[in-house]
C-alpha cells in the first residue's frame, strides 16, 4: 500500500504536526479512496504525468509528487495547455483537492480517459471549466472527508480526528468555491442497502457509485460535454458494470452550499 504526502502545508496550517499527521494517515485514506477499478489495459500499468500533443496528461494515483511535476511543467510551458486528460483511481484527499483547486484556478477543462475514481471524481472532475466524457469514461464516487464510516483503531483515533478535521474544513471551502453541493461525495452512501454493506465488508460487490448526468447537474456539476455524443460506459465496459451502483437523486433533493461545515 503506497503512502502519499499531500501538498497541504501553507494551505491552512503550517508546522510539522500537520505534515506528520498527513504522513501517518494518508495510507489509511488511500486504502479507502484508491479503488482498483482501472485495469492494466486502462493504464498500461504505468504512472505518467506530462504534456503531450498540447494536453496535460495525468495517469495514475494522485499524489503531491505528480501534482508538483504537472504544476512545474505548466508554469514553464510557453504555450499553456487548456485541457487535463486524466486516468486515475484516486489518491489522498488533500492531494486531490490541491489538484482540483489548481484546475479551477487555471480554468482548465478536464477529459476523463478510462476512469476517474474517488479523489479524482470528488475534486478534479467537478473543478473543471468544461468536463469531457467519452462513451466509456467511468466516474466513481464512494465517500469523502465528511463520511462517517472510517475504520480507525482507538490508538489512532485522536490523531486521526485532527487530520480529518483539517480535511473537512478544506473540503467545505473547496466545494463552496467551485459551486458544488458537498453532499456529492456522500449522498450515495445513504442509498446503499444493508446487503451492499455486507458484500463490501467481505470485499465483494460494488466498490462505489455513480450518478446520471441529470443528477450530477443537480449537485452543481455542470458543463459536461460528451465527446462521442453518448455516455453509456456500462455498455462498453461490461466487465466493470457490476462494480459501480447507479444512485438516483431523490425528487425532493434541494441544492445547497456549505451543507457540511465546521464552525
Amino acid at each position: 500500500m503506497k503512502m502519499s504526502f499531500p501538498g497541504l502545508q501553507g494551505v491552512i496550517f503550517q508546522g510539522g504536526l500537520v505534515k506528520y499527521l498527513v504522513l501517518i494517515f494518508s495510507f489509511l485514506v488511500i486504502g479507502c479512496a484508491n479503488l482498483k477499478i482501472i485495469g492494466e489495459s486502462d493504464q498500461n500499468t504505468e504512472v505518467y504525468v506530462g504534456i503531450k500533443n498540447g494536453n496535460i496528461i495525468y495517469q495514475g494515483e494522485i499524489t503531491e509528487t505528480s501534482n508538483n511535476v504537472i504544476f512545474s511543467l505548466f508554469n514553464d510551458a510557453e504555450l499553456k495547455p487548456s485541457r487535463l486528460v486524466i486516468t486515475s483511481n484516486g489518491g489522498e484527499i488533500g492531494a486531490g483537492m490541491d489538484l482540483g483547486r489548481w484546475v479551477k484556478d487555471n480554468k482548465l477543462d478536464v477529459e476523463v480517459k478510462g476512469a476517474c475514481a474517488s479523489s479524482c471524481a470528488n475534486y478534479v472532475f467537478p473543478a473543471a471549466n468544461t468536463k469531457y466524457l467519452r462513451k466509456d469514461s467511468i466516474l466513481i464516487w464512494h465517500g469523502g472527508a465528511w463520511q462517517s464510516n472510517w475504520r480507525i483503531t482507538e490508538d489512532n483515533r485522536e490523531s486521526f480526528n485532527t487530520y480529518i478535521t483539517l480535511m473537512r474544513k478544506m473540503e467545505t471551502h473547496f466545494y463552496a468555491d467551485i459551486g458544488v453541493d458537498n453532499l456529492l461525495t456522500t449522498y450515495g452512501q445513504s442509498k446503499v442497502s444493508f446487503w451492499d454493506y455486507i458484500q463490501n465488508f467481505f470485499g465483494i460487490g460494488t466498490v462505489g457509485y455513480d450518478y446520471s448526468l441529470a443528477d450530477l447537474q443537480k449537485f452543481g456539476v455542470a458543463n459536461i460535454e460528451l465527446l462521442d455524443e453518448e455516455w453509456d460506459w456500462r455498455k462498453y465496459r461490461p466487465d466493470r458494470a457490476n462494480l459501480v451502483k447507479r444512485i438516483k437523486v431523490d425528487d425532493d433533493y434541494k441544492f445547497g452550499l456549505n451543507r457540511f461545515e465546521i464552525n
